[in-house]
């Protein structure tokens, strides 16, 4: 085969060295109609009698490798063309990628016929290949409206709002239709929903694509207005949602080629690309999804990015620093071509990152000073003391707008800006108005959310909440509190987590794994709240009884009391090992035991007794291979 593949390269090269004839057919920068990557892009196809060419281009992170499989093949009308040679590349090799993190090779196919419309590209039948749809060769350049969206969906999404509607304080179950339009199974099987929440964070939730109708439906209690990401496969979008209320969400696979193409139109400075909606919804904030309310530009502060303040300001100086920023943002989003409801949201996110900046300044200031310094390790002390912000500094920022203004409850950053508003170690001014606002109320509230979510809210708790103006709030803790008690009880006897040695913390990793001596052990430290555990542990599961299927393999969790209770015991029935909740102290000693950067970690037991660090087995599959042998 190795042999083949060789010969046909350089047939393939001799032939590539003659230009189109007239017979022959380029297609440049082919519309993709979707993808299951953003790593591979195609740029040029050739067609003739004798071959197909594909003019391919690969994006990824330097020095780390991509591989083609010599099973990979064109699919047009239902028939295969299989891959016959390949140039700048070799075959189901490692190729690493150079230190620009492009690439570019051509793969060579068996001739597609003449009269073909498009074709999907196949890199071997694996669920994780890369795998790109409907590449056309009509001369296509842009996308048209998806046809199977409802005419009344798309004019709803595209219908600006003449102003941004107000954030509705009910408790409600809200259902989520989600309809793929353009679905295919290879480009996910499930779909995603993260919703942003007003009092208790962002919560994730999952719902199986049916593979026959390409639909996917999400029903959770919801408190309050909220935001919400949804990712399927490549495609990502957000949509606001009212809670209590049934709403049907449309998404356009074809999202991932958009991508491709935006990339290209940015990188090739080809004719300007208009990105269409990610998605089309019905619903009281249906008109927010409309692309017109959104500008090129984004007008934020960033105030992660570590350059945002100068370590070295004093507290007055950074004070008029973020005045000064807010108002040359606020000038440029008046004087930009966006519609009035388009400023006025620009204006409610710009609004949010001015309370965090002010809210938090001295941890902005001490951001910059690692970043500058490179010193992440947070145990070690900084050089130099943070001039720390005051009421006083605020007041300058609370005569610039209402910092409780109940329309920021809609905007983008609701979480950060709610935690600003509301943390009581933070000194806001009377200036700011807070007493009587939802802020206060808010004070109030965020305290006793982690005791609803794990039941455990006594009538103690609901008697501090007689000073709460808006019953609104009461309601949602009690509902919390009742649906985790409703959890609680659907995973009675299924939630096992394992007692915790009752030994001194320098002794309590080796007790834990002591009862499983002999055999090898992957103990694997992680968080409900942690997106990339979740998603290792979701990767792992199917191995246990598949590839890593073994008596002499044993699986150990651990986590912390930060993971919520009833969240971890709900999560851990379907997480098959061995479970344990460590408290502050036992979890501070074995993360320095190990010296642990961060979750998910990984520490690899051998089956002497002999442990280390294996944060390597963040890459799954050198994890998967690494199990395999030692207990073969």
């Amino acid at each position: 085969m190795c042999n083949k593949i060789t010969y046909l390269m350089a047939t393939a090269a001799v032939w590539l060295a003659t230009a189109c004839t007239q017979r022959d057919k380029c297609v440049e920068n082919p519309l993709i109609e979707a993808s299951n990557t953003m790593t591979l892009d195609i740029s040029k196809v050739e067609l003739s009698d004798t071959a197909t060419v594909l003019y391919t281009d690969a994006y990824f992170r330097p020095h780390y490798w991509i591989k083609i499989s010599s099973e990979s093949y064109l699919l047009a009308d239902g028939k295969k063309y299989a891959l016959t040679g390949t140039q700048g590349i070799e075959a189901d090799s490692l190729f690493w990628m150079p230190e620009t993190g492009e690439a570019s090779f051509q793969l060579t196919f068996e001739p597609l016929p003449g009269n073909t419309k498009s074709f999907d590209f196949i890199e071997s039948d694996c669920e994780d290949c890369f795998k790109l749809f409907g590449i056309d060769l009509t001369g296509k350049k842009e996308f048209d409206k998806p046809a199977d969206i409802p005419s009344k969906v798309i004019q709803a999404t595209e219908n600006a709002p003449v102003s941004i509607p107000d954030p509705i304080l009910k408790v409600g179950e809200t259902v989520v239709h989600m309809h793929l339009s353009g679905y295919r199974k290879e480009l996910a099987q499930e779909a995603n929903l993260y919703l942003n929440t007003l009092m208790n964070g962002q919560q994730p939730y999952t719902a199986a694509i049916n593979p026959e109708t390409g639909e996917a439906t999400f029903k959770f209690w919801q408190y309050g207005s909220a935001q919400a990401l949804i990712s399927v496969g490549m495609g990502t979008g957000h949509i606001w949602l009212a809670p209590g209320e049934e709403t049907d969400v449309y998404m356009d696979m074809r999202r991932s080629g958009q991508m491709i193409l935006k990339r290209r139109t940015e990188k090739k400075q080809l004719p300007p690309f208009e990105m269409t909606p990610a998605c089309y919804a019905t619903g009281t904030y249906a008109g927010l999804l409309s692309p017109s309310l959104y500008s090129d530009k984004y007008y934020s502060m960033n105030l992660y990015s570590g350059d945002f303040a100068d370590y070295k300001m004093t507290a007055s100086e950074y004070t008029q620093h973020v005045i000064n920023l807010y108002q040359a943002l606020s000038d440029s989003i008046a004087h930009s071509s966006l519609p009035t409801a388009g400023k006025e949201m620009a204006m409610l996110n710009l609004k949010q990152e001015a309370v965090e900046a002010m809210a938090q300044g001295d941890f902005f200031r001490e951001h910059n000073y690692r970043k500058v310094n490179n010193q992440w390790d947070r145990s070690q002390r900084m050089d130099i003391k943070i001039d720390p912000l005051t009421a006083e500094n605020r007041i300058k920022l609370c005569k610039l707008f209402p910092i409780a203004d109940p329309k920021l409850l809609i905007g983008r950053d609701v979480i950060s800006y709610v935690s600003a508003i509301a943390n009581p170690t933070v000194a806001w001014p009377k200036e700011a108005n807070l007493e009587g606002t939802f802020a206060a109320d808010l004070k109030l509230v965020l305290p006793l959310i982690q005791k609803a979510t794990d039941a455990s809210l006594t009538e103690a708790d609901l008697r501090t909440l007689d000073d709460v103006k808006n019953p609104f709030y009461r309601e949602a803790l009690q509902k919390m509190q009742e649906n985790a008690q409703a959890t609680l009880k659907a995973v009675e006897g299924k939630a096992i987590i394992e007692k915790t040695p009752e030994i001194t913390t320098e002794k309590l990793f080796d007790a834990i794994i002591a009862p499983y001596k002999g055999k090898v052990i992957l103990v694997d430290f992680w968080n409900t709240w942690c997106a990339p555990c979740r998603m290792a542990l979701k990767a792992n599961e199917p191995l246990k009884d598949g590839e890593l299927k073994s008596e002499n393999l044993v699986w150990i969790y651990i986590a912390n009391e930060t993971s919520p209770l009833v969240r971890y015991k709900e999560m851990i029935p379907g997480i098959k090992g061995k479970h344990y909740r460590l408290n502050d102290e036992q979890w501070a000693y074995i993360c320095d035991q190990f010296k642990i950067d961060g979750i998910p970690s990984y520490v690899l037991v051998d089956k002497s007794g002999q442990y280390q660090l294996r944060n390597d087995f963040r890459d799954h599959d050198l994890m998967k291979n690494t199990l395999k042998k030692m207990i073969e």
